[in-house]
């Protein structure tokens, strides 16, 4: 503290010499601490469209991923490929993860994140799709990296987006309770799952995947505020719902 100190009244002489005498440092003022929030505080209208809206993000990314990953090696068994081969064509569709979050790093800050998540969405929704037509172990593996690539860019970039849309009052308990949620979807997704599959086979399940993820594309391209470069205020969202 003391050498920190010492430079400081350095640096402010040598800046009075130059400009004349500083000013007189202002009293920091204590703000009161702010009062607990409650589940109430989020149903006024600036709280309620984001919190709904990332309801939506993460059910269908959670269901949607969930949903695949899950059962992916347990549908490929139950369609005639071995449970070894099954295992491993699942496994090396995960190495597409690891790239997909670097592909998020890269466009994050280019271009607007709402529209990011909306073409990974639709991206996702379109491989999902096609990894459930083809029964080509080649195709499998390479419908099912794509897969997991853009889902990991896609969470990245959620994580990213989600904080964005509130002001700091209703921030954590906005993105939380929006997450939340999401995670307690998973509850249902795989249920619904195995009476897809049991009642309508194995493409069914591709179907009702692709379609969880087309939606949250869809609800994202209609109603995400965008945020990019927007500056983000106490008592503001980072930027008024535009899309």
């Amino acid at each position: 503290y003391a050498k920190a100190d010492a430079v400081l009244k350095e640096i402010e002489a040598e800046v009075a010499a130059e400009k004349g005498p500083l000013p007189e440092p202002a009293v920091p003022v204590e703000s009161a601490p702010a009062p607990k929030t409650s589940l109430r505080f989020l149903l006024q209208k600036k709280y309620l469209f984001p919190t709904g809206l990332l309801t939506v993000l993460w059910v269908t990314q959670t269901i949607g991923f969930f949903g695949y990953s899950s059962w992916a090696p347990t549908l490929l068994a139950q369609e005639g490929f071995s449970v070894e081969k099954s295992i491993f064509y699942v496994a090396l569709t995960t190495v597409g993860a690891p790239l997909g979050s670097f592909l998020a790093a890269m466009v994050t800050d280019r271009f607007e994140r709402k529209w990011c998540l909306v073409a990974f969405g639709t991206t996702i929704a379109l491989c999902g799709l096609l990894y459930g037509l083809t029964f080509n172990p080649i195709l499998i593996v390479v419908f099912g990296f794509l897969v997991n690539m853009f889902e990991r860019g896609y969470t990245a970039l959620a994580y990213a987006y989600s904080p964005e849309l509130f002001d700091t009052h209703g921030r954590s308990l906005g993105t939380g309770i929006s997450y939340g949620l999401g995670r307690l979807s998973n509850a249902a997704g795989p249920l619904i799952i195995a009476a897809l599959y049991n009642g309508s086979g194995y493409q069914s399940v591709f179907l009702f995947i692709a379609g969880m993820w087309l939606l949250g594309a869809v609800v994202l391209a209609a109603f995400g505020p965008r945020t990019r470069q927007a500056r983000i205020t106490p008592g503001r969202p980072a930027q008024p719902a535009k899309v």
